[in-house]
């Protein structure tokens, strides 16, 4: 996303991190879990780490998860 800065035409990007769940199989599902807006003091590689771990520790949490089910696939892209 993108934004203009005021009263000129300079264009600012609004960094974004993303975390969504993917279906198994041959699918192009997704569920949006979660979106945070990047500040300016954010080190990305960092933010992502961490809610990574978030991510997976959820379904853990939730009891949504036995060790039975099999790995915890994580997928990036950046």
């Amino acid at each position: 996303m993108y934004a203009h800065a005021k009263g000129t035409s300079q264009v600012i990007p609004w960094p974004y991190s993303f975390v969504a769940a993917l279906e198994s199989g041959r699918t192009s599902w997704t569920a949006m879990l979660d979106a945070i807006r990047l500040g300016p003091e954010d080190e990305a590689t960092a933010v992502t780490a961490a809610r990574l771990r978030e991510a997976a520790q959820r379904p853990l949490e939730a009891g949504q998860w036995r060790s039975e089910d099999g790995d915890i696939l994580i997928v990036a892209d950046a």
